[in-house]
């Protein structure tokens, strides 16, 4: 029995995130548990074959009750608890809109504080100097990532108020079912009415036809319509901040 005491364990694995809510002046998340009242960054222990990132995603969705998007790794950072090291992983996360579930049971509280107000309301010394440590890095960094964003949206609109109108429209055109034409087994009347010869098979859109007769102008229109949703898909793109998919 003494021997099995004394056997050493390896470390407790964590992972948990620096949450920021909010656009030109982020406020950061912090939980207080119902044991004993501590106010605690949100994290938790790895389940049984999680990696580091969907553990991270999960503590905080039940800690915060918020659904998040996970952006560049902080940090680690390491204590002893319990006998055993403990190691816990920290990305920046960005809160997505309201509340999606209630808090756990082990929760009893979420505030969103500014940066200051968050480090003097961690009841641990060393959540305290981790998170003044990373919490100016997080910030910038979520400050760059909405520069980007405006600037992206920015190009955009000022694509969208150079194109004409007719352009404008048919981005906006929903899909049309498709109708057949005449084809093998389809045969075009005469001018008589009656069956002409069989012609190619094809299938259109009513979209399609209308390009068909197009005149020069209206052709113009449809290439500036292709650059225009070949932008918009860019947009989407370039502004969709980076979210592992680990779901």
């Amino acid at each position: 029995m003494k021997d099995r005491k004394d056997k050493p364990r390896g470390p407790i694995l964590a992972a948990g995130g620096i949450v920021l809510r909010g656009g030109r002046k982020p406020q950061i998340a912090v939980v207080r548990l119902r044991k004993l009242g501590a106010w605690v960054l949100p994290k938790g222990k790895l389940a049984a074959d999680e990696d580091a990132i969907t553990a991270a995603r999960r503590e905080v969705l039940e800690e915060t009750g918020h659904r998040v998007t996970i952006h560049e790794f902080l940090g680690t950072l390491a204590y002893e608890t319990s006998r055993r090291p403990k190691v816990v992983q920290f990305w920046r996360m960005q809160a997505i809109g309201e509340p999606v579930r209630d808090l756990m049971r082990d929760v009893t509280a979420v505030e969103w504080l500014s940066l200051e107000d968050a480090i003097g309301r961690l009841t641990h010394l060393r959540e305290q100097v981790f998170l003044e440590q990373v919490g100016p890095m997080a910030l910038k960094s979520a400050e760059r990532s909405a520069r980007r964003a405006a600037a992206g949206e920015r190009s955009v609109r000022s694509l969208v108020e150079r194109t004409p109108s007719a352009a404008l429209a048919a981005i906006r055109e929903p899909l049309q079912p498709s109708v057949p034409i005449a084809g093998p087994d389809r045969a075009g009347p005469n001018a008589d009415g009656r069956a002409g010869p069989v012609l190619p098979a094809h299938t259109i859109t009513p979209s399609m036809a209308a390009a068909r007769t197009e005149p020069p102008r209206e052709q113009e229109s449809a290439g500036i319509r292709r650059l225009a949703q070949k932008t918009w898909v860019w947009f989407r793109h370039a502004t969709l901040t980076f979210r592992p998919r680990l779901d």
